[in-house]
């Protein structure tokens, strides 16, 4: 039987099953000392326009869904139990066309914000994904959530390497088209860190009207409280998470004389790719590249997860393995856990955090 498979199986015999609080040191333990399933849904796809691969994806007020492609220029919206609802985009650079779509949000009251990374822009669909308004931005667009009545973007605002160490903000507050504050500096250069911004995944979360983020290549994670002035830090490695090392410039170039292969760097050192906000929780996914797909688009598995307490910093849970081919596709009221990242059908299990009773 797959691992994959047999795991799920076991997390939904555990599903009713009671949990003991974890002790003040963090405890390694399996999924299912961790997590139970309340439910699996399949998402369903229309024949003549389905899912290239599951992106940006978000649980709505009303329990139902949306779902950003990762490859196509496509957003989707489902009901409760996966059933599609409405889908709607074309790839172009005309109005209400999209280039590259890295994340969708709901915005009050239920319309749905689409961030094009390829426009600088974001585009604002009603809740039936029927056009409405779009609000020009003054960077890039990589990631947008909700932060209380307003949204979080996060976008790179001008070059990143102005000067010999540019460090721009990257998170931006924003009622759009107004900008309420910006906060948190890009921890490094291409100077300062050579190649690193090539692989750093900045994981970015809300939860109430905080902030957390990270720059994915390494601990700990910035706390942002809701003006927007870092107020700590919070996270520490376990002693399995490998992290990449500082490589001089020209480095890869010259793999070939140490006789290390660009998939064995990539695959050597761990990555925190999403922070997610569950309840009074926050869950880190660990992953790591695939070796067998070092060149762009490269794949990054997912590996394994942490648990924090949001409130107190305190690490509650450490080196939780996931599914293999499973991935983390978002938090909220559960975790939610895309059962095989590759293929359809596509089937998401709704985790519920033992430890929020």
């Amino acid at each position: 039987m797959p691992a994959r498979i047999a795991c799920v199986g076991i997390l939904l015999l555990c599903a009713c099953g009671d949990s003991e609080g974890p002790g003040a040191a963090p405890v390694a333990a399996p999924l299912e000392e961790v997590f139970a399933v309340e439910s699996v849904i399949q998402l369903g796809e229309d024949p003549a326009d389905s899912i290239a691969e599951i992106g940006d994806f978000v649980e709505r007020r009303d329990g139902g869904y949306l779902i950003g492609d990762r490859f196509l220029p496509r957003v989707r919206s489902y009901d409760g139990e996966g059933r599609l609802e409405a889908a709607f985009g074309r790839f172009g650079e005309g109005p209400f066309e999209f280039r590259r779509i890295t994340a969708v949000a709901e915005a009050p009251p239920g319309r749905v914000v689409v961030a094009d990374f390829g426009q600088s822009r974001l585009t604002y669909l009603t809740n039936a994904l029927v056009p409405d308004t779009m609000v020009a931005l003054p960077g890039a667009p990589r990631d947008v959530l909700k932060l209380g009545p307003d949204l979080l973007v996060h976008m790179v605002v001008g070059e990143p390497n102005q000067g010999v160490f540019g460090h721009p903000l990257l998170l931006h507050r924003m009622t759009p088209p107004e900008l309420v504050w910006s906060t948190f500096e890009l921890p490094f250069s291409d100077f300062e860190r050579p190649y690193w911004s090539s692989f750093a995944n900045f994981a970015v979360a809300t939860g109430g009207d905080s902030t957390y983020v990270t720059s994915g290549l390494r601990y700990p994670i910035t706390v942002v409280d809701g003006t927007g002035a870092i107020v700590g830090t919070i996270g520490a490695p376990s002693a399995s998470f490998r992290p990449m090392p500082v490589l001089e410039q020209g480095a890869l170039l010259n793999l070939g004389n140490s006789g290390t292969t660009l998939g064995e760097l990539l695959a050597s050192f761990d990555l925190i790719d999403r922070i997610d906000a569950v309840g009074s929780h926050l869950v880190l996914t660990r992953g790591r590249y695939n070796p067998e797909r070092p060149m762009p688009p490269r794949e990054l598995l997912h590996t394994s997860l942490e648990v924090y307490d949001r409130h107190t910093g305190a690490k509650l849970y450490e080196d939780v393995p996931l599914p293999d081919g499973s991935r983390v596709l978002a938090g909220g009221r559960f975790l939610f856990l895309l059962l095989d990242m590759h293929a359809p059908p596509w089937r998401i299990a709704r985790l519920r955090l033992l430890t929020e009773g």
